[in-house]
C-alpha cells in the first residue's frame, strides 16, 4: 500500500515564485529518481499573501521507502539539490509533513 507524504510550507511571498521554479525543476526530478511521485505542487491563491502558502502532495511506496531515501542521503551531493539549498533557506520560513494512507478518490496509485 502507498503511503502519501503532504508538505505544508510557508514560503517568503516575494521568494515564492523562484522557489517553485527550483523545486519543479531540480528537486522533483531528483526525488522523483529515489522513487518518489509528486502528484501536485499547489500555491494557495486566497489567504494570507505573506507568506505564501504551497502544499505539495507525494507519493511512496510506503514508511520504509521513505526512511530509505532520507537515511541514504544518495541526493544530498547531487548538483540539483546543491543548486536548491541556497534557495530552499532564503525562501523557506516553515514546513510541515504530513503522511497519509489513501481511502478513496480518482487519485491514481502506482503501486494498487
Amino acid at each position: 500500500m502507498s503511503i502519501f507524504m503532504k508538505a505544508t510550507l510557508k514560503v517568503d511571498a516575494y521568494k515564492c515564485q523562484e522557489f517553485v521554479d527550483v523545486l519543479l525543476s531540480d528537486l522533483v526530478p531528483l526525488m522523483e529518481e529515489q522513487g518518489w511521485r509528486l502528484h501536485g505542487c499547489f500555491v494557495e491563491r486566497f489567504g494570507s499573501v505573506k507568506p505564501a502558502i504551497v502544499v505539495d502532495i507525494w507519493e511512496m511506496e510506503d514508511m520504509a521507502h521513505v526512511e530509505r531515501v532520507m537515511k541514504g542521503d544518495a541526493y544530498r551531493d547531487d548538483p540539483r539539490y546543491l543548486r536548491a539549498i541556497p534557495v530552499l533557506k532564503a525562501a523557506v520560513l516553515e514546513e510541515s509533513l504530513t503522511f497519509m494512507e489513501k481511502r478513496g478518490g480518482r487519485l491514481v496509485n502506482l503501486y494498487d
